[in-house]
């Protein structure tokens, strides 16, 4: 039975339930707009604009969408998968100290199998960018997971008692099994002879011809382990909510995420009480397979489980953390209680501090355009909602003239036909017998549409061109969709696309943050839960390997490394490294006379960018240039030459130098000349 740190009375209990569901609701009413728009900002991506073809307008008669919105979301998320999640490894331990280099390095290739190969990290990461780039928030959720097979094997046999008549039986393990359990001969003191005495409980003795193996006729249950550790979710948009005037998911004091589970679940969570029992509660439920949450998923299913609502029924589940005084201190407390919305009863309730191993709630959020103190933003289709809105609208009223174009409106005059019909129909080869006063014109015109189409492209261009230049998108040494000036010339186009590309390195360094957040919930939620000795293989070189990473080893994790991304810190330490040469460089390319002034100053720029034994980096006694030294002599050469006099020799380290130049040598002679 599982039990609970959260001891709560009836009166309390129900006080709870009542608050937390009143709470659900206003909070749906609080999150409306943020879940409609997240639905209108997918529908944009997936170019399905069926949302607004009732409206009077041109919409109502061409509805086409251009994929702006897909063209720009698609570049970061490629973007991103290339920066962050594009290597493997993509992530690694940070050593706090020289002495936990090795620690970090065991680290480094126990979880990179535990987290990456085994429970798939990466992929879900990769997933979460489309959430991420669509709508206002990203909510990761960091969760422990058991996967485990049970079958039952007739092909094993257990311990069979001859006398009698009955399988051996061992309290709190079941079943003597044969080639599982294992027996270790050991000398009886009292006989001297060899007993058989089981490994595991060494009080049992198998006797010959008492006991013998045999099959079992229930068969042996048999589990195997496919997984069990840490799992990363990606949280829907409408599974999720929150206050939207919460600064982040951390000071938020009530937080809700909703899903279905089975009845399997519901028993294993269940927490028993005087006055509800697991029995009492089934009998409460409603008895439907169908999963019924109020989210998009469940709306969009087809498929119809009724005919299973008997033997696996289904149930809502409100999973809420809160931060409420709810035991009467005086103080709030911070804790987890799952409900069922539909028999208002809760399910269980726990601290937070007994549910997750840093006490902290186990969702991650992260948000490109953070509004003022909020923990979301708009999304980035909602930033170009207004520009997608009026290219689409553009380009589907040049569609629509030219569709008209196409089938002209044409105006029949019938009596100027010999018939004078009443309804006149136009075909190919069609001919009409006109009257002798009457010409072709007369009897029928055509009303054309007037020709706008060049003006109407070069505002979608330029509408284009904005978008992409300010989001650092478009391909502008190409010069496409505009024609500015910045994008005329080489220099231009460089610095068009450095200052663009500002935006989006903004946004995964935001990324970065959210995602280290949330792989240092995935490693201590196995530090937490890991319970025996664990074998991994990593690869060393190009040949695999095998470690073992026991509990002791890995629980003082938190305190010797943290976790980081090993790209996004590879490529700073890239640019780091290459500032650190130009600064080298402008060292070196300075006359030696003005070596000592700038020294200090370019030291100061070496130990702001965190370099140490700044001194080997920028030797005072650093050697001249040999361009600059040989550029000096030819100089002094060509000067001496041409008033009859000699070149002074030119100093060690530039003889070669200057002997391979031109007119530099004494004799004023090229090297090519005889």
């Amino acid at each position: 039975m599982k039990q609970t740190n959260l001891r709560l009375t009836k009166k309390q209990e129900e006080k709870l339930v009542k608050y937390a569901l009143e709470r659900v609701r206003q909070l749906k009413e609080d999150n409306r707009e943020r879940i409609e728009n997240d639905k209108i900002s997918w529908k944009m991506y997936h170019n399905d604009r069926t949302d607004r073809v009732g409206y009077d307008g041109i919409f109502s008669h061409s509805n086409l969408s251009v994929p702006m919105t897909s063209l720009v979301v698609d570049h970061f998320m490629a973007r991103a998968e290339d920066e962050i999640t594009g290597t493997s490894p993509y992530f690694k331990f940070e050593a706090q100290g020289a002495g936990d280099i090795d620690m970090a390095e065991t680290y480094d290739k126990y979880f990179n199998w535990k987290i990456e190969d085994q429970a798939n990290t990466r992929e879900r990461l990769e997933e979460s960018y489309l959430h991420l780039f669509i709508q206002r928030a990203l909510v990761l959720k960091a969760v422990y997971e058991e996967d485990i097979s049970t079958w039952y094997d007739y092909e094993r046999n257990g311990l069979f008692n001859l006398q009698t008549q009955e399988f051996e039986q061992i309290p709190g393990q079941g079943p003597i099994i044969e080639g599982e359990d294992q027996f270790i001969p050991e000398m009886n003191p009292m006989t001297g002879d060899s007993e058989l005495r089981l490994a595991s409980d060494p009080s049992f003795i198998m006797t010959p011809g008492v006991h013998e193996f045999q099959p079992l006729p229930e068969g042996v249950p048999t589990q195997m382990v496919k997984y069990k550790g840490p799992r990363s979710e990606v949280v829907d948009s409408d599974r999720f909510l929150c206050p939207t005037n919460a600064e982040s998911v951390e000071d938020a004091d009530f937080i809700v995420e909703m899903y279905d589970k089975d009845l399997n679940w519901a028993k294993e969570m269940f927490l028993e009480r005087e006055w509800l029992s697991f029995g009492d509660f089934y009998n409460m439920l409603n008895k439907d397979a169908n999963p019924r949450s109020p989210i998009e998923k469940n709306e969009e299913r087809t498929e119809n489980l009724d005919f299973d609502s008997d033997e696996n029924p289904s149930m809502q589940v409100l999973e809420c953390w809160i931060k409420r005084d709810v035991l009467g201190t005086g103080n709030p407390q911070e804790f987890c209680i799952f409900i069922d919305p539909e028999t208002e009863k809760p399910i269980f309730y726990e601290f937070v501090a007994k549910l997750t191993p840093d006490n902290r709630v186990p969702y991650t959020v992260v948000s490109i355009g953070k509004d003022r103190n909020k923990w979301c933003g708009h999304s980035l289709p909602e930033r170009i909602r207004s520009f997608q809105e009026y290219v689409d609208r553009q380009f589907n009223s040049q569609s629509y003239r030219n569709e008209l174009a196409a089938n002209p409106i044409i105006g029949v005059n019938p009596q100027a036909v010999e018939d004078e019909p009443e309804d006149v129909e136009l075909h190919a080869g069609k001919i009409f017998e006109l009257k002798d006063q009457y010409s072709i014109d007369d009897f029928m015109s055509f009303a054309a549409v007037p020709n706008v189409d060049v003006r109407t492209q070069d505002l979608i261009d330029f509408v284009f061109g904005i978008v992409q230049l300010w989001l650092g998108v478009s391909n502008m040494a190409q010069g496409d969709y505009q024609a500015l000036a910045p994008a005329n010339t080489a220099t231009g186009v460089e610095a068009t696309l450095r200052e663009a590309s500002k935006i989006g390195r903004r946004w995964m360094r935001r990324i970065v943050r959210g995602f280290e957040d949330h792989l240092t919930k995935l490693v201590q939620v196995s530090m937490a839960t890991i319970d025996e000795e664990e074998v991994f293989e990593y690869m060393e070189g190009d040949v695999r390997a095998f470690g073992v990473m026991s509990p002791d080893a890995i629980k003082d994790i938190g305190i010797n490394v943290r976790v980081i991304l090993s790209q996004d810190q590879g490529q700073r330490a890239i640019e780091k490294a290459n500032l650190a040469l130009q600064t080298q460089d402008r060292y070196f390319q300075s006359p030696p006379e003005m070596r000592p002034f700038i020294r200090p100053m370019l030291k100061r720029i070496l130990d702001a960018m965190g370099f140490e034994k700044t001194d080997e980096l920028l030797p005072p006694e650093a050697p001249a240039d040999p361009k600059s030294e040989a550029e000096i002599a030819k100089m002094l050469g060509d000067n001496a030459a041409s008033q009859g006099g000699e070149s002074p020799e030119p100093t060690d380290g530039v003889q070669a130098a200057t002997a391979g130049m031109g007119n530099s040598n004494p004799q004023g002679m090229n090297q090519y000349q005889g």
